[in-house]
C-alpha cells in the first residue's frame, strides 16, 4: 500500500447547475457565500456542473445556459482573478475515470439510502425510470471534490449526505491503495429559508409568481411584491419575517436596514404600515436588480470575456485532475 499523503489542492470548492435564470434566493443561498469567503481572504473554486445537469436535462439545454450562469456569478460579485471558475466538462475524461474507479469501492444499496436520491425517486420517477446517472450522481460529485483535493465544501442540510459519501470514499480509497485523498470537510454556510412571495414552500423557480429573478424588470418587481403575502397589523408571520430577510440582504445602505426595522416597529405595535414596508422591499430589490443587470451588461458586451474566465479555470483544475488521477493509478496499480 503507497503511503502519498498530499495536501489539499483547493482550499473551498463549489458547484453551480447551468439550469437557467437564478432567482434572488439562489444568489443569497449559493452565490454571497462565496464572494464573502473570497472577500475574506479564501481561495474558493466554482465549477459549472453541466454533466450533473444531464440527470434531468439534455446535454444542449445544460451547454445551452453556461456562459450565462458565469456571467450571472461575475456580476454579482465573484471575482475571477480570486475564485477561479471552471466547467465540469472540460475536464470530463478525468471526471469519467475517477467515478469508474470510486464505482468500485461504493455499493447499489449505500447509493439508494442517500437521501435525496429516494426523494427525487419519490417525486419524480421510480427507479425502473430513473436513468443511471441520477443514480450515480453521489458518485461523481465525489469525483469532482476528490480529483481537486479540495480541503472544504460549502454544504446546506441536503448536500450533507452527498458529502459524507465523498468523505467515506476517500477514507475507503485511502485505506485500501494509500493515502491520496485528504478528507474533505463541511463547510456549513449560513441557512436562509427564503420563501415564496405567495403560496407555500421555498422561493423557487418552479414557481414564478412567487420568485424574483435576476432578469425581472423594475414593473415586474413592483407588481410580484404588491401581490406577496404579508400580516395582519400586531402580527408577526414566517411569510413576513422570509420578506424581512430578503430586503435586509439586499440591502446596499445601513439606512435601509434602519428604514425596515422601524417600519416593522411600528407594525408590531399595531399600525398600518405594510403599504410603506412594500414600498421599501420593491425599491430594494429594484436597485439590487438594475446594478447587477447592469454590470451583466457589460461583461457579456465583450464576447472573449467569459470564454477566457474559463480558460483560466479550466488549466488550474485540469492540472489538478491529471495529477490527482496520475496518484490514484500509482497507488492503484503500484508503478
Amino acid at each position: 500500500m503507497t503511503n502519498i499523503n498530499k495536501k489539499s489542492k483547493v482550499e473551498i470548492l463549489t458547484g453551480v447547475r447551468p439550469t437557467g435564470d437564478l432567482t434572488v434566493a439562489n444568489y443569497l443561498g449559493a452565490i454571497k457565500p462565496i464572494i464573502e469567503l473570497q472577500n475574506k481572504g479564501c481561495a474558493p473554486m466554482v465549477f459549472v456542473a453541466d454533466i450533473h445537469a444531464m440527470t434531468d436535462s439534455e446535454p444542449s439545454t445544460a451547454k445551452k445556459f453556461i456562459n450565462e450562469v458565469v456571467a450571472d456569478y461575475i456580476a454579482l460579485g465573484i471575482n475571477p482573478n480570486k475564485t477561479k471558475i471552471f466547467v465540469q466538462s472540460d475536464i470530463e475524461n478525468e471526471v469519467a475515470v475517477l467515478t469508474v474507479f470510486l464505482s468500485r469501492i461504493v455499493t447499489v444499496a449505500e447509493l439508494l439510502r442517500v437521501p435525496t436520491l429516494k426523494d427525487k425517486l419519490k417525486a419524480h420517477c421510480k427507479p425502473e425510470t430513473a436513468n443511471a446517472l441520477l443514480f450515480l450522481y453521489p458518485v461523481m460529485m465525489a469525483a469532482d471534490i476528490l480529483l481537486q483535493r479540495a480541503e472544504k465544501v460549502p454544504v446546506g442540510e441536503d448536500q450533507l449526505a452527498h458529502l459524507e459519501i465523498s468523505r467515506e470514499l476517500a477514507r475507503r480509497f485511502n485505506k485500501r491503495y494509500g493515502k491520496v485523498f485528504p478528507i474533505p470537510q463541511p463547510f456549513q454556510t449560513k441557512a436562509l429559508r427564503i420563501l415564496s412571495l405567495k403560496g407555500e414552500g421555498k422561493m423557487s423557480k418552479t414557481s414564478p409568481q412567487g420568485a424574483i429573478f435576476l432578469t425581472d424588470d423594475a414593473k415586474t418587481v413592483a407588481q410580484k411584491i404588491k401581490g406577496a403575502e404579508t400580516a395582519f397589523e400586531g402580527k408577526m408571520t414566517e411569510k413576513l419575517e422570509s420578506h424581512i430577510l430578503l430586503a435586509k440582504e439586499l440591502c446596499k445602505k445601513k439606512s435601509e436596514q434602519e428604514e425596515i426595522d422601524a417600519l416593522i416597529k411600528k407594525h408590531k405595535k399595531g399600525e398600518l404600515v405594510m403599504g410603506q414596508f412594500k414600498n421599501v422591499f420593491t425599491r430594494i430589490v429594484q436597485n439590487f436588480l438594475t446594478e447587477f443587470q447592469t454590470k451583466k451588461a457589460e461583461i457579456t458586451r465583450d464576447p472573449l470575456c467569459i470564454p477566457s474566465i474559463l480558460e483560466q479555470g479550466a488549466k488550474i483544475a485540469r492540472a489538478n485532475a491529471q495529477e490527482t488521477l496520475r496518484l490514484v493509478k500509482k497507488a492503484m496499480y503500484h508503478y
